[in-house]
């Protein structure tokens, strides 16, 4: 009996390479949002008594764009499931900051007519969650920061690293664009922002005020009927 050995030839398995299409692109729609947000910084900027830290987040916008297209550049070639996924984290993060940035800014530019109010800002942004602009372009630097620290770009991010950190620091020392009172609720209030929205309430003994002028003092409960337009208060 004859026994002929077979030659088994193993060839290494190939796997599909682990391309990034979709943090590419996550990258190049974060690149528009960016772009969009410093066209809408200098809409603004001659708004007169605008905050000095509206400036200074507006002056950290192309060091993220740069910053990213070298990020763009660099995850064209990544190979590893696990980059991708800790880049599109960091991305995301990124990204809703942005978004929420660039709201604040167009809708300051759409109610301001050329001057900068406080008022109008304060609502913006209670509405938003109740971060500063000062805090939101601090929150892209640090998850910027946190992605092009990642050990997919090891030794190649070294200036942007330093750049980041600079912006953090800079932002960390500018005059607050609001005060922290002006972020709180007042205990016991019911407030309204907004177009339209004139009235904090007080529940309970004590004041109310309603935000055209008019107060009201009593010990218990308060009910009132339809408050005047302030156009006819006026009038009167």
């Amino acid at each position: 009996m004859i026994i002929q050995d077979s030659l088994i030839t193993i060839r290494p398995v190939l796997w599909p390479r682990m391309s990034s299409p979709e943090v590419v692109r996550q990258i190049t729609d974060l690149i528009g949002v960016i772009e969009q947000l410093m066209a809408a910084f200098d809409s603004i900027k001659d708004l007169s008594n605008l905050p000095e830290a509206f400036q200074e987040a507006s002056n950290w916008l192309p060091i993220v764009e740069r910053t990213l297209r070298d990020v763009k550049s660099s995850a064209e070639k990544l190979k590893s499931a696990e980059d991708v996924r800790a880049l599109k984290t960091a991305l995301y993060s990124c990204d809703k900051k942005a978004d929420n940035l660039l709201d604040i800014i167009e809708q300051l530019g759409e109610k301001s007519k050329g001057e900068y109010h406080s008022s109008v800002y304060q609502g913006i942004v209670m509405r938003q969650g109740k971060q500063r602009v000062e805090t939101l372009m601090d929150g892209i630097l640090e998850s910027l920061g946190a992605l092009v620290t990642h050990k997919a770009f090891l030794g190649e991010m070294h200036n942007q690293i330093s750049l980041l950190a600079k912006g953090r620091e800079d932002l960390a020392g500018v005059c607050p664009s609001l005060a922290d009172s002006d972020l709180a609720d007042l205990p016991g209030a019911a407030n309204q922002y907004g177009e339209n929205s004139r009235q904090y309430n007080l529940f309970g003994e004590g004041t109310q005020r309603i935000a055209d002028g008019h107060y009201f003092e009593a010990k218990g409960n308060q009910n009132f009927g339809i408050l005047p337009p302030k156009e006819t208060v006026e009038s009167i």
